[in-house]
């Protein structure tokens, strides 16, 4: 079978189980969450072996091709892989996140930058960019706390003097950005910073990402939607961009304790989970008052799901479950969870395909149009085994927030987040 086909019996395929699940009560067709898991992180490790070195940014049946690893997402996927490697305890999946490391320092730019895109192996051809900068740091970081190796540590700093140096009088990140447009989605980045001011306590690190922090808390309206929150000029912000926005703010909160910040990641992290429960979906673009947008404005409604943003928003609601005690949230993610289960293959003939998840659903919709990208299993890596840790502690669940909120942090919980131990 030939890619070409594949994309087109795919999207054949998915226009039917689009019809059957937007207007019919068909119960889901699901395996266990183990099973899930599995399959996604057999997908990852297909994308590292064909990432030369790093992992490939994508998989796309247009072309047949795995495309050049991608250094932004690379520093993101390593502490899913040391994660994965302490709930299966499986030693070979954190010495394949330490070479990952390895790698990434290899292709850190020299003034300590994550480059733009996909890797360019004469550095100086690509710009350095802030948010991919931030998302090498969380990979440093679970390195160095892993291995205790001064060298990825060194790697952190490095990335994180670039952030703080390259900022404007407030200390806003006003250059090297996506699209030379300002993005709310840099909360990500403070929370990253957030990180390094607690393995070094260099104070910089910390003043530089509230300084962002607020920024970005100035700029939700008070239904929680964000300015600024969209990837590219004259575009409506995307699940995944609000979703980034809302998860930076959350993980902020808990390092900092500030609690403006828990707010703004619940006023908007509550709107969606109020959409999805009356609408019992989440499309993609969002204009100010959450109608749902194709990509452009001139464009009419895009009716596909970005499911990156849909996994990291089952993420966002199960570690608000942890941090409120409030099950409705749960309740949402795990539904959320079992429609991409439905939209995964785990018996496809395929390699390529076989637990991957697509950047649209149906394959054809405008966000990642017709790849397999790999952050989107990276989250639903992570949504899996934040799901099977809360599960396993359910029947232990602390009575007091103060236990609720020492387990947010605790790798026991599969979070990414880095703490001091």
């Amino acid at each position: 079978m030939t890619d070409v086909l594949f994309l087109v019996r795919e999207s054949i395929n998915d226009w039917i189980v689009w019809q059957k699940h937007a207007w019919l009560p068909i119960p889901l067709k699901t395996g266990l969450d183990e099973r899930h898991l599995q399959k996604t992180i057999d997908w990852l490790m297909l994308a590292i072996e064909n990432g030369q070195g790093g992992v490939s940014s994508h998989y796309n049946p247009i072309s047949g091709r795995w495309m050049d690893p991608f250094p932004e997402t690379t520093g993101y996927i390593i502490p899913t892989l040391f994660d994965y490697a302490a709930w299966s305890e499986r030693k070979d999946y954190a010495e394949k996140a330490i070479g990952l490391t390895d790698w990434l320092i290899q292709a850190q730019l020299d003034n300590g930058a994550c480059m733009q895109g996909n890797y360019v192996r004469k550095k100086g051809k690509t710009a350095p960019i802030i948010f991919n900068t931030g998302q090498n740091i969380l990979g440093f970081l679970r390195t160095f706390r892993e291995t205790r190796e001064q060298v990825y540590l060194d790697a952190a700093n490095k990335a994180g003097k670039f952030l703080v140096d390259h900022t404007d009088d407030k200390g806003i990140w006003n250059q090297y950005l996506h699209h030379k447009i300002p993005h709310t989605y840099n909360s990500r980045t403070s929370w990253a910073l957030l990180q390094l001011y607690e393995a070094t306590g260099t104070e910089a690190y910390q003043d530089i990402a509230r300084a962002n922090l607020d920024w970005v808390v100035q700029q939700q309206q008070v239904n929680g939607w964000f300015n600024h929150c969209n990837f590219k000029p004259d575009e409506h912000p995307n699940t995944h961009g609000i979703a980034y926005t809302t998860r930076g703010l959350l993980e902020s909160y808990v390092l900092t304790n500030e609690k403006k910040y828990l707010d703004s990641a619940l006023l908007t992290a509550h709107k969606m989970h109020r959409i999805y429960e009356i609408r019992k979906k989440l499309l993609t673009f969002w204009d100010a008052k959450w109608k749902n947008h194709g990509k452009f404005r001139k464009t009419s409604k895009g009716p596909y799901y970005c499911l990156t943003g849909n996994i990291q928003f089952s993420i966002i609601w199960m570690k608000l479950f942890l941090l409120i005690n409030d099950p409705t949230y749960a309740s949402s993610a795990f539904k959320m969870l079992d429609t991409i289960k439905h939209f995964q293959h785990t018996d496809h003939s395929h390699p390529a395909v076989n637990g991957g998840i697509k950047g649209s659903f149906p394959i054809y919709g405008r966000y990642s149009i017709g790849k397999f990208p790999n952050w989107a299993a990276k989250f639903f890596a992570d949504a899996l085994l934040l799901k099977i840790g809360l599960m396993d502690q359910l029947s232990r669940e602390p009575a007091d927030e103060q236990q609720r909120k020492h387990n947010y942090s605790n790798e026991n919980y599969h979070t990414t987040s880095v703490s001091q131990g």
